[in-house]
């Protein structure tokens, strides 16, 4: 068993995961992780990727993305004097 010691980062408590640890469940620095407190254990997993819209949408035009789902939501008639460039 692997022992850390508990330390001060700014005004929250930090533990340092060993490097045998962090290699062996290859988390790198900047990785995002849950924390999960249950009665006298502590729970640390990896967390779902978030993704920029960069990200998501990347690989297509913008034309293209409209071409794909411009017709997916019908907004109905246009009213006033909306301006819309199609």
């Amino acid at each position: 068993m692997t022992s850390a010691v508990i330390g001060r980062w700014g005004k929250s408590l930090a533990v340092r995961l060993p490097a045998d640890i962090s290699a062996g469940f290859e988390l790198p620095e900047g990785v995002r992780v849950e924390i999960e407190a249950a009665r006298d254990q502590i729970v640390i997993r990896r967390a779902e990727p978030r993704y920029t819209l960069d990200e998501m949408f990347a690989g297509k035009s913008d034309a293209e993305w409209r071409d794909l789902y411009g017709d997916a939501y019908d907004w109905g008639a246009d009213l006033g004097h909306e301006i819309v460039d199609e």
